[in-house]
């Protein structure tokens, strides 16, 4: 009884302010992970940056008579650390700060761009070939940080949420690297498995898909 009433408690107040500590903790979690494993064989940690390119859809197409997608492209960036566990067959976990958006063209309204901050924790299989070269994917946890409120100002004659985007949301990552002159280079294919907005609006989903390319560098 007293494990469901703190679970109650717990979802109810999840707000904005409690991602953030909950984020952080996932941040601590993360770096005393690593620390542990310092020396373990076959371990690397390292860190990463570059740019993001995204989009975000909706799976019919379009949210209601009055609102419908655009193909425009929000570029955006990615910064974090990485940890690698194994040599030529890898566990590749990550914590990455990253910037995303879209566009959604509202009648009378006209295109509305919009963009939101965003922790991303990804697990990767991945598999190291030619000694060079890798390949790897794997789900994706993302856990909103922040966002700008243009798309919930454009829709408030339409929903009455506090916000556009959810706090936390599932994805995934695929893509190949390459090492050269001991730096790592990524092109990665991202997206969202589940809905990433909390407009409800229709039973139509939102969600988002786009590339990822990243530099990075092994500090351990």
């Amino acid at each position: 009884m007293h494990t469901s009433l703190f679970f109650s408690t717990f979802t109810n107040n999840l707000t904005k302010t409690n991602m953030k500590k909950i984020t952080l903790f996932i941040l601590f979690l993360f770096l005393g992970l690593f620390t542990n494993v310092f020396a373990q064989k076959g371990f690397q940690l390292g860190i990463k940056g570059g740019v993001t390119f995204n989009q975000v859809y909706t799976d019919a197409g379009s949210v209601s008579k009055n609102i419908s997608q655009s193909y425009d492209t929000k570029t955006g960036y990615v910064v974090g650390i990485w940890g690698r566990f194994g040599d030529k067959l890898f566990i590749q976990p990550e914590l990455l700060l990253a910037q995303k958006g879209g566009t959604i063209d509202i009648q009378n309204v006209g295109k509305v761009k919009f963009s939101y901050s965003n922790l991303d924790v990804p697990v990767l299989v991945g598999f190291r070939f030619l000694k060079i070269f890798r390949v790897n994917a794997g789900p994706v946890a993302t856990f909103k940080i922040s966002e700008d409120q243009k798309l919930k100002d454009a829709l408030k004659d339409l929903t009455s949420n506090d916000n556009a985007i959810k706090n936390a949301s599932f994805g995934y990552q695929l893509g190949v690297g390459v090492k050269i002159l001991g730096i790592n280079l990524d092109l990665r294919k991202v997206g969202s498995l589940s809905e990433i907005s909390s407009l409800n609006m229709n039973n139509n989903q939102f969600k988002d898909k786009g590339w990822q390319f990243t530099v990075g560098f092994k500090i351990i």
